[in-house]
This record gives C-alpha cells, structure tokens and sequence, in this order.
C-alpha cells in the first residue's frame, strides 16, 4: 500500500483504499447510484462499473472515489477497456478525475479522459458524436466553455485504452494511447497551462458511470453498460512533500424512538470555531463542539463527513 493509502472504505485497489457510492444526487439525472453497480478487483485485479436500469425506465449509476485526499502534483494513469465510441449517447463515462467539493470555484475537477455524447440532442445537434476530452474546471458556476479549459477530440474504436496526466505547477500535460500502457498509439496530447490551472487541494480520485438528462436523447430507457477499469497509479512529483493523514476522527451511532432516527456524530482533531459537516454530500456548516446530531424519519443509508480549513475526516456511513 502507498504510505497513505487513505482510510479504509469498500475495498483495497492498487496501493489505495477506495469508497463505493451509495448515496444519490448529481450528476446522475435522476440522482439514482448503487454501490452494488461497482465491482470488488476480480482475480485479474480489475473493477467493473455497470450502468443497471432493473426497470427499464430507471437507470442506475455507479461511482467510486479514493479516500484518500490530496494527491496534488504528480502522474496519474489509468488502463479501461471500454471500446468509447459504442457508448450510449446519453451516457458519460467520467473517466478518471479528481474532485475536492470544498474546493470551489472549480472544484479542483480535473478530467483525464471523459467520454460522452451528452445526449446527442437537440442542444448539441442530432448528429453530435462521442467524445473524449482533457480538461480541467477553473469555475464551474460558468456554463461548459467559460468556466472550464478543455480539449475534445475523436473517439477510436479500440477496446483498450490507456490515459496518462502530469499534474505540475501551472501546466497539466494529458496523453491517452491506443492499448495497454504507453508503447501503442499516440491518439492525443493535449497541453494546457496557465494561471487557471488547479492548486492541489483535499482532492480525491473518482471513476463514474452516469446518465445525462441534458442534451436530447432518452435518459430514462438506456440500457445496461460497463466499463472495465484495469489498472491506476500516482507517482507523486519529485519534491512533493508526504501526504499526511488527516488528523479528523469520526465516529456514529444512531438510535431510533417513535419513527425517529437520530444519528449521533462525534469527532476529535478538527481545529477553529466551526467546522463543515457533509451529510449525502451537501454541506452544513455547524460549531465546532466535538458532536452534532442528525434526526430524520424513515430509513436511509447516510454518509457523512467533517472538515475543517485544512483537512477532512473518514467518511461514516450509516444504514437505518
């Protein structure tokens, strides 16, 4: 295992302890996720990703996202079989990327290889293909072409590709190959640099399969499709300074008395007055006193999570 691997989550993939979504909302169109559309590594240490639509009417995404945040500067690669060019167009496979939520305006969002037609519709032209893309969010409050910086280009029809990003100050370089690793085809390299290039933050490290609503086409009714994710790596730059473990310990408990459900949240390590406390993804900002208890009726599986200014807990998940 790398020396921070990040905490332990849903399972161990290549050095890195890795969290399986459970929990709803964006950018899936109907907010729909299921931790069982992602795979453990199999004997060949590959995960699979599956887009499920059990109804017929109601698609199912799947994600999953280091534990680990703040990689920062550094190489990071990927290998997918995944022939690109057949996907569905209202599909987007969101190749590797990296995200930090508190990171705003754009989110640290760095896409290394995103794949999608959008739709295919109407806003982009009934012909509008699939593409790939490198690129990065410099402020995602600005629709796609203002607030990001990003190169699209042809798909291919190979059955494996292989994606590689050198994350340096003010300069990110991208490169996907045709195969597995870097001896087979050059497709595109893509350079872009710049004062808008991210500053590494608390950003972790996801893979996603999802639907768009946008564009046209006809989200409800896709079928089934999988993406197979064959290897990952980080090389940190020479000179980046060790990661270190957050400091931020979260623990649960949930009781329930008359159809309530209250879930007891404790944490030690977090520094200032307040702190923000993340339940589903959605962001609370309450005092910093150690506890804070969420009431809700009904079951649900909740995740939640406590930051401060410079560092973030383990994510807790809670079934009730």
């Amino acid at each position: 295992m790398d020396p921070n691997p990040g905490p332990v989550g849903s399972f161990a993939w290549k050095g890195f302890n890795w969290e399986k979504r459970f929990w709803g909302g964006a950018p899936q169109f109907n907010k729909a996720f299921a931790a069982a559309n992602v795979s453990n590594p199999d004997g060949d240490g590959y995960v699979t990703l599956s887009l499920t639509n059990p109804t017929g009417s109601a698609p199912v995404g799947a994600e999953f996202q280091s534990t680990r945040q703040g990689f920062g500067y550094g190489t990071y690669s990927t290998t997918v079989a995944k022939n690109v060019n057949s996907l569905q167009k209202e599909v987007v496979w969101g190749c590797l990327f990296t995200y930090d939520p508190l990171a705003s305006p754009g989110y640290n969002e760095i896409d290394l290889c995103e794949a999608s037609a959008w739709g295919g519709g109407a806003s982009y032209g009934e012909s509008w293909p699939v593409t790939q893309a490198h690129g990065y969010w410099f402020d995602a409050s600005k629709p796609p072409g203002q607030g990001n910086n990003t190169v699209v280009f042809d798909t291919t029809n190979d059955p494996v590709l292989t994606h590689r990003m050198v994350w340096e100050p003010g300069k990110i370089t991208f490169e996907t190959f045709a195969g597995e690793g870097y001896g087979g085809t050059l497709l595109k390299r893509t350079v872009l640099q710049g004062s808008t290039v991210p500053l590494p933050a608390k950003e972790a490290i996801h893979f996603n399969l999802w639907v768009t609503g946008g564009g046209g086409g006809d989200p409800e009714h896709v079928k089934p499709e999988s993406v197979v994710i064959r290897d990952f790596s980080f090389t940190p730059a020479v000179g980046t300074p060790p990661v270190v473990a957050s400091p931020i310990k979260l623990s649960a408990a949930t009781t329930k008395a008359k159809g309530v459900n209250s879930t007891n949240l404790t944490w030690t390590g977090a520094t200032g007055a307040s702190v923000t406390l993340w339940i589903n993804g959605t962001q609370k900002t309450v005092p910093n006193t150690g506890s804070y208890v969420n009431k809700f009726k009904g079951g649900a599986t909740t995740s939640y999570k406590v930051c401060d200014a410079a560092a973030c807990s383990n994510a807790v998940s809670v079934v009730t």
